[in-house]
């Protein structure tokens, strides 16, 4: 399963990378690490990942929900999309998308990437 990481934060980046790169064996490819709108958008359009890790607060005036809502505008399933957050779900406006806290990210992002594996093949 190829994704995309949408993380302005380097230590974020470097810590997601090196969880999926542990888990390999499952199948999970990290294909691009971007930090902002626009690179999201190019990106996705350049490697086509099956998911996309979206941090909710980046620096910049546009966050993660509005490259969420981007892309579902453009086709892509709000299944596909994982909003990873150091916020609490409560406080992230309502959203059809999966919900990982980054403190809790080691336990809860494969689990989560598992069940999205799962409904991709079926």
């Amino acid at each position: 399963m190829k994704i995309l990481l949408v993380e302005d934060e380097p230590l974020w980046q470097q810590g997601v990378k090196l969880l999926l790169k542990s888990q390999s064996d499952l199948g999970f490819e990290l294909v691009g690490i971007v930090d902002n709108y626009d690179d999201a958008l190019s990106s996705f359009d350049a490697e086509k990942p099956d998911v996309v890790l979206l941090d909710w607060k980046l620096r910049g005036s546009r966050d993660g929900l509005e490259i969420a809502a981007a892309l579902v505008e453009q086709g892509v399933s709000p299944g596909r999309l994982v909003l990873v957050s150091g916020s609490e779900k409560s406080m992230i406006p309502p959203n059809p998308y999966h919900y990982v806290p980054k403190a809790s990210i080691a336990e809860s992002l494969v689990p989560t990437l598992k069940e999205i594996a799962a409904q991709l093949s079926s």
